[in-house]
């Protein structure tokens, strides 16, 4: 998918300045200017539209720890939905439209906290998700974490998945991982007629203990592209 779908390239920070000077042409520098201004771990992820927005911004860092290869490829599969959707629906020759949410019906909006464990045992929050109005499309879920110290990771299960107390699961369909204070995180879904009842499952990332924080999260679906 990286090679097929995105210009694949790397640029290390020390680079960025000369970059920016125009080294290398217009378009670099406009791409490294992006870089820079998003930059926030030594390892960053970006993918870019060729107007350079930036439409994914994930720290290599945040991704889970368990399957790093699966939430890499969910990531990119994210970037994909946002930018086919948005390029399709907002007219030729037009700006991309800054919001995905925006580009299908929205359901719910869900106002809610999430909190770390004063134990080994994670602490979830669960909220249950149903999209049986809709046969097949994308389930967008955009998640506005609060101004408390906390980080939350968020993970989309399908809705018989028995969410465990004592220990992690594998069974995550895909996640916004690592979402940091005051920052928005994307979860981006293909469902069909089989699967249309999901669980969103937060929880708190962090040595804080008992450390709340809140989180809104606004539910849509982007229906399919028909040609």
């Amino acid at each position: 998918m990286l090679n097929e779908k995105f210009v694949n390239t790397w640029v290390l920070l020390r680079e960025l300045p000369e970059l920016i000077g125009g080294a290398k042409g217009e378009v670099a520098s406009l791409v490294a200017k992006e870089m820079k201004r998003h930059y926030t771990d030594s390892v960053d992820i970006l993918a870019l539209t060729p107007d350079a927005e930036v439409i994914m911004h994930q720290p290599e860092m945040a991704l889970p720890y368990r399957n790093q290869p699966h939430a890499y490829l969910s990531v990119l599969q994210h970037a994909v939905d946002a930018f086919d959707g948005r390029r399709r629906r907002v007219g030729k020759g037009s700006r991309l439209d800054r919001n995905p949410i925006s580009l299908g019906t929205e359901l719910m909006e869900i106002l809610h906290t999430f909190n770390t464990s004063e134990t080994d045992t994670p602490n979830y929050t669960v909220v249950e998700i149903d999209i049986t109005p809709f046969e097949r499309g994308i389930l967008h879920i955009e998640i506005q974490v609060g101004a408390g110290e906390t980080t939350g990771t968020f993970e989309l299960f399908d809705a018989d998945v028995e969410i465990l107390t004592k220990e992690t699961t594998d069974e995550a369909l895909t996640g916004a991982w690592n979402v940091s204070p005051d920052s928005i995180g994307h979860i981006f879904h293909h469902f069909g007629q089989d699967r249309q009842h999901f669980k969103l499952v937060a929880t708190g990332v962090g040595n804080q203990k008992r450390a709340p924080n809140a989180f809104l999260a606004r539910v849509s679906v982007i229906p399919p592209y028909e040609k």
